[in-house]
């Protein structure tokens, strides 16, 4: 029997970013819980976070977006259930399209090439990154002065981790699988973390500079989390903040080019406006 060939990234993120629109959309009209608002929040940022990786570090041929996007947005798109509650498992609607989207993801993170995914990553772990390798140096130029203040404290716990990943690259040439994994997720998570911030403008004034620092400071929050490192702060309350700028995104009629093809999204759209 044929494998089918695994879904790229960026069409894990269309699903994703549809699983999102077809929750709340199920949810219209009602005051969801804080724990379903924290839900919510989580599997936009995780979105955000996903389409500044791509853009970051090659899109659809980024060894660190195939092997770590499937895991991140799984687990987001798992947790909507929250949101969701019974009408998750209605067989019609929305929440029939979430569970569908839902399903398209678990095969994505359990598809067989799972191993080449893994092995793409530690291929490039075999000695301290250099050149141009995102984790060669370090995970912001910025002026602590134009960072958040309530990131100063994360920012110094996530580049002790890249200088420690750093360290275990050139340490480590006989790793066991397990061994590989654990450093392959470090590796990948503070590649994210990277492009988090290379994507931070912290100018300007009013609403917009707010939402971008809310959002770097949720996203960064929940990958010091996947680490084990210390958060910000509670992450139910960090993403929950950004309910409203889930709310706003899946009131646009498509999502943005990067993260969905210009074929899919409006497929995606009309469905739901016919949900």
């Amino acid at each position: 029997m044929r494998t089918l060939a695994a879904p790229s990234p960026a069409q894990l993120m269309v699903h994703a970013d549809l699983a999102l629109r077809s929750a709340l959309a199920a949810v219209a009209g009602t005051e969801p819980s804080r724990l379903g608002r924290a839900a919510a929040g989580a599997a936009y940022l995780d979105l955000w976070a996903g389409d500044r990786l791509l853009r970051a570090d090659g899109g659809n041929h980024s060894a660190v977006a195939r092997f770590l996007l499937p895991r991140l947005l799984m687990e987001s798109v798992d947790t909507l259930s929250v949101l969701l509650g019974e009408r998750a498992q209605r067989n019609t609607g929305p929440g029939a399209a979430y569970r569908e989207h839902a399903r398209w993801l678990h095969q994505a993170m359990w598809h067989p090439d799972h191993r080449a995914r893994l092995d793409a990553v530690t291929a490039r772990l075999d000695g301290p990154p250099t050149g141009e390798d995102r984790l060669a140096r370090p995970l912001t130029s910025v002026r602590p002065a134009a960072l958040p203040l309530d990131l100063h404290a994360l920012l110094d716990a996530l580049e002790r981790e890249r200088r420690a990943v750093v360290g275990a690259c050139a340490l480590a040439p006989e790793r066991d699988s397990a061994g590989n994994w654990a450093l392959a997720d470090r590796y990948a998570l503070l590649t994210a973390a990277a492009a988090c911030l290379d994507g931070w403008r912290g100018a300007g004034r009013g609403r917009r500079i707010t939402s971008d620092r809310d959002r770097l400071v949720a996203a960064l929050s929940r990958i010091a989390i996947r680490l084990g490192l210390e958060p910000v702060g509670p992450d139910t309350e960090l993403s929950g903040a950004l309910f409203g700028e889930a709310v706003a995104h899946c009131r646009r009629p498509t999502a943005p080019a990067r993260t969905a093809p210009a074929h899919t999204a409006p497929v995606g759209a009309r469905r739901l406006v016919g949900a």
